[in-house]
């Protein structure tokens, strides 16, 4: 752990990034201590060492309990109890107790009996407790020999949760009871935030203290980062560059040059990159696709599978309508019939599931899905080959029905990946708690949440200390046949979310919907009712357990997070076509200045001559370690520009294609020039001009761009488009 942490910190200070106060947990005061100059590095390591050989000496028989409750409600309770003692307080309602294995486990009885959670720590010590007595003596020898120096960087105390004093941190005597006394994490986080302090990053093997953090701070959260180093089971060098870039967003200063070496800034792509994929309409009802070299998935909502020719990914297809399912037009919000976010999910899982993924590591909703009468749509889920973790990227779009409709919209983005070898352990169900539900979707509907038959499954409702507790069942025209070919029925997963919905709601006018889900696990199938723990972790933040009757596990949700959606966005979503188009816009030129790039005239050709010595040059251009300046290829009518009298140059046009691409993977190596007769005199500012491509008509130079567009679905005629299907 101690050489984690220091790695970690050792590796951001080679990138610029230097922090303003240090926090450490337990051990993890000893490596904030060394990286600050408190303790060089050999004696910071002998402490260590001593550290964990004098506690693992100590006396066996003790116990650590992470109890759900606060610092005085257990003061009050442990006051005269002999054989226990407060180990760390890492939040408003997170303690950890210590001390003798009997007593530790009736504290931890009592809390279980007021539904509160209690968790056992992996440990056969009680340190922070009167059992590190013993060794106290041994360990201050030890710690009396090394040398201590005052902090370069302010230090937050571990032992106090505030920043410690001139000559604190450089008396033996703390060191050794640091490791008796209690750990008050959620004091330091405190006197961080009092401090001013936005952007919180965690170094270490996993990210534990992340969401203490953010449990620390409460609301304060929205407002700052708070950002893990290391994630177990993610792709390392991933994750940790991106908590850098997370900082750096939040205003962090990093030195990009050291963190990619070689590498320079460059402009934002121009051009709207749009993945379009087209395959034949499924029917209204999942027919036999083997015929058509696609799989079966046998899912109310996919019908089939097929593995993309370039082996880069897995596409599930389907269709929905209102009149295929009819009991999605219950599911209205702000008067419009949205695809419930439990049916993204229900769509991610079914589709993590058929690559071999037991788990949705995460899934953020980008846009909403409207449905309307008499129309359908085509949805596809795409999942992209495995990373190195065994992480796959999962992204779910989809576009209308009408042969002559090419706008797909991406509505939700995520990562499928292997599921935690063991389930979640749902605590005792405290029935007496709950009462029948008081009228729910009366209330519900007043906030803007139209809920018909089909999703009205909240049955009883109640509360555990900060849990909220539900149960819920599918309605009874929902069990049908296509019951038992769901992993579980988005009705039915979206009645777990109502309790949350009304703990949530917003001002009038302003919608609380899911907006992202962590950990999606699916451990059972074909449940019809659910017992519901939801555990609030953060600011509209809910960790989730939803077990049948029998406490058997059936989901599970890590994390789910709800944002404030205006009603008004969701009307103006389902008014809008496209928001933005591709254009060429007029643009400036300066005056020619000395260039070094190299200039290529396509010469005429076939498409496929034009591509090929295209190619060849591009090649022979990225492989000379002496070539300067740009490559830049000056074609003539392959774009085509309002006033041309024909039609593009389909071979000019091919070569732009596959620059293009080059351009994506080398930026700043290659030009792309159109001229007309007129625009040849106009070359070496087109050049100078820095644009990676113009197209240049009549002396006047144009720049694609991204304008906004102002159609609208009620009003905008169909465009044409041609299609390709397999052969």
């Amino acid at each position: 752990m101690f050489a984690i942490e220091v790695a970690l910190f050792r590796l951001l200070a080679s990138w610029g990034v230097t922090p303003d106060y240090l926090l450490g947990h337990s051990i993890g005061e000893v490596a904030a201590a060394h990286v600050a100059g408190v303790l060089s590095l050999p004696d910071a390591c002998t402490l260590v060492a001593a550290r964990g050989r004098f506690m693992q000496a100590a006396p066996e028989g003790g116990a650590m309990m992470a109890v759900q409750a606060g610092e005085a409600e257990l003061a009050r309770q442990m006051d005269g109890q002999a054989g226990i003692s407060l180990a760390a307080v890492n939040g408003p309602t997170s303690v950890v107790v210590s001390g003798d294995d009997d007593v530790v486990e009736r504290i931890a009885s009592y809390w279980r009996d007021q539904g509160r959670k209690t968790s056992r720590l992996r440990t056969g010590h009680a340190f922070h407790s009167p059992h590190m007595d013993p060794i106290l003596a041994g360990f201050d020898e030890v710690v009396s020999t090394l040398a201590f120096a005052e902090p370069r960087i302010p230090i937050v105390s571990g032992r106090t949760g505030r920043i410690a004093a001139a000559g604190e941190l450089t008396d033996p005597g703390y060191w050794v009871r640091q490791v008796r006394e209690p750990v008050r994490f959620f004091d330091g986080v405190r006197q961080l935030a009092d401090a001013g302090v936005t952007s919180y990053l965690e170094l270490g093997p996993d990210a534990p203290l992340s969401a203490m953090v953010r449990d620390c701070l409460g609301d304060d959260s929205r407002a700052v980062a708070v950002l893990p180093m290391m994630r177990t089971g993610r792709f390392e060098p991933e994750t940790v560059l991106n908590a850098v870039a997370g900082a750096h967003c939040h205003g962090v200063a990093v030195d990009w040059q050291a963190v990619l070496p070689g590498a320079r800034p460059v402009p934002l792509p121009t051009y709207a990159f749009q993945r379009e994929r087209y395959w034949l309409d499924q029917p209204a009802r999942p027919g036999d696709a083997t015929g058509f070299g696609q799989g079966m998935v046998g899912h109310p909502m996919l019908g089939a599978t097929v593995r993309l020719a370039d082996g880069n990914g897995t596409l599930f297809t389907g269709r929905l309508s209102l009149r295929t399912h009819p009991w999605l037009a219950d599911h209205v919000i702000a008067g419009r019939v949205l695809l419930p976010a439990t049916a993204f999910a229900e769509l991610a899982l079914r589709a993590a599931a058929e690559v071999g993924c037991g788990e949705v590591a995460e899934l953020t909703l980008r846009a909403p899905l409207i449905l309307t009468a008499g129309a359908g749509v085509r949805v596809q889920v795409a999942i992209g080959n495995p990373t190195p973790s065994g992480h796959r990227e999962l992204t779910v779009y989809s576009a209308g029905e009408q042969e002559d409709d090419d706008g797909w919209t991406r509505h939700a983005t995520g990562l499928a990946g292997p599921a935690t070898p063991t389930a979640p352990t749902p605590g005792p169900w405290p029935d007496a708690v709950l009462s029948p539900a008081d009228a729910p979707y009366s209330r519900l509907d007043t906030l803007g949440y139209r809920y018909g038959p089909a999703f009205q499954g909240l049955e009883r409702l109640g509360r555990s200390g900060d849990d909220v507790l539900a149960e819920v069942g599918l309605p009874e025209q929902l069990s049908g046949d296509d019951r038992g070919r769901f992993g579980i029925h988005p009705a039915l997963f979206d009645a777990v979310l109502h309790p949350l919905v009304l703990a949530t709601a917003g001002p009038d006018g302003e919608l609380r919907l899911p907006f992202s889900f962590s950990g999606v696990r699916l451990h059972a199938t074909g449940a019809t009712r659910l017992r519901v723990r939801a555990t609030r972790t953060g600011p509209d933040t809910y960790a989730l357990l939803a077990t049948d009757p029998a406490d058997r596990p059936v989901v599970s949700v890590a994390s789910l997070v709800f944002r404030p959606v205006p009603a008004g966005r969701i009307a103006a979503t389902a008014a809008t076509r496209h928001l933005y188009r591709p254009a060429l816009v007029p643009v400036p030129l300066v005056d020619p200045a000395d260039v070094t790039d190299t200039v290529v005239t396509v010469e005429p050709g076939t498409p496929r001559e034009v591509l090929a010595r295209a190619l060849s040059q591009t090649q022979e251009w990225l492989a000379d370690p002496h070539s300067a300046g740009r490559l830049a290829f000056v074609t003539r009518g392959a774009v085509p520009a309002e006033g041309d009298p024909a039609g593009p140059d389909p071979a000019g046009a091919a070569l732009w294609g596959l620059i293009r691409s080059a351009q994506t993977e080398h930026p700043d190596r290659f030009v792309l020039l159109d001229l007309d007769d007129a625009s040849q005199p106009l070359l070496g500012a087109a050049l100078a001009s820095g644009e990676p491509r113009l197209v240049l008509r009549g002396g006047q130079a144009y720049a694609p761009r991204i304008q906004r567009s102002l159609e609208r679905t009620d009003a905008a005629p169909a465009r044409r488009s041609t299609r390709t299907a397999p052969s």
